[in-house]
């Protein structure tokens, strides 16, 4: 069945549920949806075949050929043709974008982490910045992470800002949210009936491990503190290992994002004990 083709020319009920998509943390969820614009992340979003509810565009502009391909192939439910005003009003780009798509939320279930020989899951405990948060979820993709757990109260991982950020990896790296650290370490135990040499590895700046000397196993719990406060109580008691990260000059600490991409680089880079290069597994 074809979308449906709307006019928008007014701040009616379409603009305005796409506008409180944009804006407010607490309605996204409520809805189970929320909003994307540009081609990177629209593209990212079709591959991963998530669920596009709506499109909007503005009214009388003529459109690319990647953004007119992108319409006669949808699925969605709904088009919305809007005065341009108006989808400017949307855009949070200088230029606003040819195309804004509203999007089906994920369940935050930890089942949709793919549990795999060689896994590197990333928890991050109670983010403060969606652009960082963001930032680190495209670096878990670079390095071939199975997934991100957020906890606590943090930002919001379907922020426009997490998203735009994410250069688009959102889509292709699960993400999900929980509540706190007891979640994790359930689902962690479950994890250690099948990989028993699986580790929860934390970084710390106080720690006495560096980073550079551990030795990786093959499966990872990588958990990554509050910039500020750093790991919590909760989670120093379930790491395994705590490590690291050298530093010179005045500063103390890196922010979550680099510390992360840091810690991954020598997650991918650590040779595997030879009984694992034996048995197929990858770093």
């Amino acid at each position: 069945m074809p979308p449906r083709v709307l006019s928008v020319s007014t701040a009616n009920a379409a603009f305005q549920r796409i506008d409180v998509l944009l804006r407010n943390r607490t309605k996204r969820h409520r809805y189970g949806e929320f909003a994307i614009e540009g081609v990177k992340a629209i593209n990212a979003a079709l591959t991963a075949k998530w669920t596009v509810r709506a499109f909007a565009y503005p009214r009388g502009r003529t459109l690319s050929r990647w953004a007119s391909s992108i319409l006669e192939a949808s699925g969605a439910e709904s088009h919305f043709e809007m005065d341009e005003t108006l989808f400017g009003r949307l855009s949070e780009k200088e230029e606003p974008s040819e195309l804004l798509a509203v999007v089906e939320m994920r369940p935050d279930t930890l089942d949709r982490i793919h549990a795999r020989p060689g896994m590197v899951v990333v928890v991050v405990d109670r983010p403060g910045s969606p652009g960082n948060l963001g930032t680190l979820i495209r670096s878990c993709d670079a390095f071939g992470a199975s997934g991100v757990i957020v906890t606590g109260h943090g930002v919001d991982a379907y922020d426009p800002s997490t998203i735009r950020a994410s250069v688009g990896s959102f889509f292709a790296v699960p993400c999900v949210a929980q509540p706190s650290h007891r979640e994790v370490q359930e689902w962690v135990s479950g994890l250690r009936r099948s990989y028993a040499g699986l580790r929860v590895v934390g970084t710390s700046a106080h720690a006495s491990s560096s980073i550079r000397d551990f030795t990786w196993p093959s499966e990872v719990v990588l958990v990554i503190g509050n910039e500020t406060s750093g790991l919590s109580h909760a989670y120093r008691e379930m790491c395994d290992d705590v490590v690291a990260i050298p530093m010179q000059g005045t500063a103390t600490s890196l922010n979550a994002a680099v510390a992360t991409s840091i810690a991954l680089y020598e997650v991918a880079g650590c040779p595997l004990p030879e009984a694992s290069r034996s048995s197929g597994r990858l770093s």
